[in-house]
């Protein structure tokens, strides 16, 4: 199988050579099983399903209607229900022990869009458990291998999309992130992944960890996959208590306009005093560059921002242990150590104490983002603050000492989630053991399409997807 294809490629094969759908989708599905279980990154795959779907394609279409994402092969996070006439469904374990055996009672609502695009399903990708962690690490479903190199995490919780979208096996796979949960992995294997603004795609369908915080994008190899699926996830959805019904751009309008006149700032305190020089340094060489390419860049200074990391983790804490309470104290001994270490410090967060930390939220959200977007259309950061571990020491199970590391993971990303903005990460280089390093770049809610267009101007400088990993050592 040619590995490493777009999603153009695949949607101009398919007007092409639409008898060839079938193979290529196949190729797909046989790189999940072989490849993509060698890097212990794949739950199942449905290859009767995806040719079904393939079958489908070659139908009449109704008059008018577009496939944006015509015969794209696709797979996804082990959240994302999908369920048949005969009510049976794919397997939803939320990457759990505790949820062995469950399939899905519905199909998510990104997923009817996906299939609407005429994308092809082939199946699910590993999840950490509950979605709850940084590294990756899963007992029950697999600790997913960095295609970079099989000693290192993928990050987490997304960590099979990241695995798998870095082989080269699928374009792109749907994520989820509550506290960096695409950035970590799309960081990790080199890829671009967008959080999107609290409210912007639907999570109806998607196994929950945090209603207020939870959200869904995609991770791909390049700004313009994502900005095209993108364009298919977003929209209002009356089912979804979060979701906000706006107006849906364009993605792809403007994507290639560049920095001129963009107002770009770099949060040197907390952000880069808070991150390794090896990280930090990178990402303030990229500011430097985006100002020699047009941008208007500024210092920022982004008062109280310290204390979101703390309180995103206590916030997704509690409504994680809302969600999964019953699971988590009758069967704790199921649980991975990292979960069960992080979900619990949410399980004694009293109702008051909680409506507070609503409000505190609310309240700083209020404070923070007038000023914050006064000067500057988005800023900068990295994504995560030191140097790739590897998988054996950020094992929490196996070494404890590593249980500081999950605080330390999110220093960078969770304040992102707690202010509910949209994010996208983006390779710019590798670090001294050759594993991607990547930078974010944060706007103002709804402020995708600016940010999808910087991604791309750095994209352009930086030409990351020129190297590739040496897949042969998964044999």
């Amino acid at each position: 199988m040619s590995l490493y294809l777009s999603v153009d490629f695949y949607k101009h094969a398919a007007q092409t050579h639409p008898d060839g759908t079938g193979k290529r989708v196949l190729e797909v599905t046989d790189a999940l099983n072989q490849l993509g279980r060698k890097l212990d990154a794949v739950r199942f795959t449905d290859e009767a399903f995806a040719q079904e779907q393939v079958t489908q394609l070659s139908q009449p279409q109704q008059p008018g209607k577009t496939l944006p994402l015509k015969a794209v092969p696709l797979a996804h996070k082990e959240l994302y229900g999908r369920t048949f006439k005969d009510g049976s469904g794919w397997p939803y374990e939320g990457g759990s022990k505790t949820y062995e055996g469950q399939t899905a009672s519905r199909t998510a609502t990104v997923i009817d869009k996906l299939d609407s695009a005429g994308a092809i399903d082939c199946g699910r990708l590993v999840s950490v458990e509950y979605a709850l962690g940084v590294t990756g690490h899963n007992a029950y479903a697999g600790t997913p291998k960095n295609p970079w190199n099989p000693a290192y995490i993928c990050g987490g919780s997304s960590s099979g999309s990241g695995a798998v979208v870095a082989a080269g096996i699928v374009p792109a796979a749907l994520g989820s992130d509550t506290g960096g949960s695409i950035r970590l992995p799309a960081a990790a294997c080199g890829l671009v992944g967008v959080k999107p603004t609290q409210g912007l795609v639907s999570r109806t369908g998607v196994f929950a960890l945090s209603n207020a915080l939870d959200t869904v994008g995609p991770l791909s190899r390049s700004v313009r996959d994502s900005a095209q699926c993108l364009s298919v996830l977003a929209g209002y959805d009356a089912q979804d208590n979060q979701s906000i019904n706006t107006e849906q751009p364009d993605y792809l309008n403007g994507l290639e306009d560049g920095l001129e006149g963009i107002r770009i700032g770099l949060a040197e305190r907390y952000f880069l005093t808070g991150s390794t020089a090896e990280v930090a340094d990178p990402v303030a060489s990229c500011f430097e560059r985006c100002a020699q390419l047009g941008a208007i860049c500024h210092d920022l200074v982004i008062e109280g921002i310290e204390a979101t990391n703390p309180l995103n983790v206590l916030l997704i804490a509690t409504e994680a242990a809302h969600v999964h309470k019953k699971t988590i104290l009758d069967r704790p001994e199921l649980l991975n150590d990292q979960t069960l270490m992080r979900v619990l410090t949410g399980i004694f967060t009293s109702d008051g104490n909680y409506r507070r930390l609503q409000a505190c939220r609310a309240d700083f959200i209020a404070r923070t983002l007038p000023d914050l977007f006064d000067k500057v259309d988005l800023f900068m950061a990295p994504v995560w603050p030191f140097a790739l571990p590897t998988i054996k020491d950020s094992d929490v199970g196996a070494n404890p000492e590593a249980a500081p590391l999950m605080q330390r993971i999110g220093h960078n990303t969770r304040p992102v989630n707690f202010l509910g903005l949209p994010a996208i990460c983006l390779p710019i280089g590798f670090d001294a053991n050759g594993l991607p390093l990547s930078v974010q770049l944060v706007g103002k809610p709804f402020s995708e399409a600016i940010l999808l267009r910087v991604a791309r101007a750095i994209e352009r400088e930086y030409d990351f997807w020129s190297h590739r990993p040496d897949l042969s050592v998964f044999g």
